[in-house]
C-alpha cells in the first residue's frame, strides 16, 4: 500500500509540474492537457484510480499504447478524451482491408461510445523507431485500411487515424525555414501527407520534456 500510496503521490507532483511548465509556456494557446498513459511499470493503480487521479487534475484528454479492455471499459462513461494505439507488430496484419475491418470490430466497436475513443494511432514512432523499413512501407497502407473499416462502421467522423512521430522524423529543424524530413523517408512521407489531407487528423509529435528536463535540469 505505501508504494501505491507514494507512486500516486510522485505522479501527482509529475503531472503538477508538467502542467505548470506548459501553463507557463503555452497559457494562451493551450486548449487542453492530457497524459500518455503507459501501463509498463510496477506497482501502477488501477484504471478506475487513475481515471479518478485524472479528474482531480482537470485532465480530459489521454492515450493508451494498446486497446487495454480494462482501460477501455474503466473510461466509459467519463469526460476523458482517448486515443487508441495500434501495435507496431500489428501493421503487417492490417494492410489486409478485411483483418482492419474485423480489428476495428473487436477493439472499437464493443466500447464506443461509452468511452469517448477520439483517435486510433497506427503503430508507435514507426518513422523513427529503428527506421525498420519494411514497418514503415507497411504504416500508410494499415491506415488506410483501418479509416476505410471505421467508414463501413459510420465512425468516421467521430475517430481520426493518424501516427506519432518524434521530432527525429527531421533532418534539420533549425531554423525552421530549412526544416526537412530524413531522406530516408522522402519515398514515404508524401503518401502520409496525402492521407493526412484527405482525412483530416493531425500530424502526432511526440515530446518528452521530462527526459530534456533529466538531461538539463539546469
Amino acid at each position: 500500500m505505501g508504494n501505491l500510496v507514494s507512486g500516486i503521490s510522485m505522479l501527482h507532483l509529475l503531472l503538477g509540474f508538467l502542467l505548470t511548465l506548459s501553463g507557463f509556456c503555452f497559457l494562451g494557446e493551450v486548449e487542453s492537457l492530457g497524459i500518455n498513459y503507459g501501463q509498463v511499470a510496477n506497482n501502477l493503480p488501477p484504471p478506475d484510480r487513475v481515471l479518478d487521479l485524472l479528474g482531480s487534475l482537470r485532465l480530459t484528454k489521454a492515450r493508451i499504447y494498446d486497446t487495454n479492455p480494462q482501460i477501455l471499459t474503466a473510461f466509459a462513461n467519463s469526460n476523458v478524451q482517448l486515443i487508441v494505439t495500434v501495435e507496431n507488430q500489428m501493421l503487417p496484419v492490417l494492410t489486409d482491408p478485411n483483418q482492419a475491418l474485423q480489428w476495428v470490430h473487436t477493439h472499437i466497436t464493443p466500447y464506443f461510445p461509452a468511452t469517448n475513443i477520439t483517435g486510433i494511432a497506427i503503430g508507435n514512432e514507426v518513422f523513427t523507431g529503428g527506421a525498420d523499413t519494411a514497418l514503415i512501407s507497411y504504416l500508410v497502407p494499415a491506415m488506410v485500411n483501418i479509416h476505410a473499416a471505421l467508414v463501413r462502421f459510420g465512425l468516421d467522423r467521430f475517430i481520426h487515424v493518424s501516427t506519432p512521430s518524434s521530432l527525429a522524423v527531421l533532418q534539420e529543424s533549425f531554423p525552421p525555414s530549412a526544416g526537412c524530413f530524413r531522406p530516408e523517408l522522402n519515398r514515404i512521407m508524401p503518401q502520409f501527407l496525402r492521407f493526412l489531407a484527405a482525412t483530416k487528423p493531425r500530424f502526432g509529435s511526440t515530446r518528452n520534456p521530462y527526459f530534456a528536463y533529466k538531461r538539463r535540469p539546469g
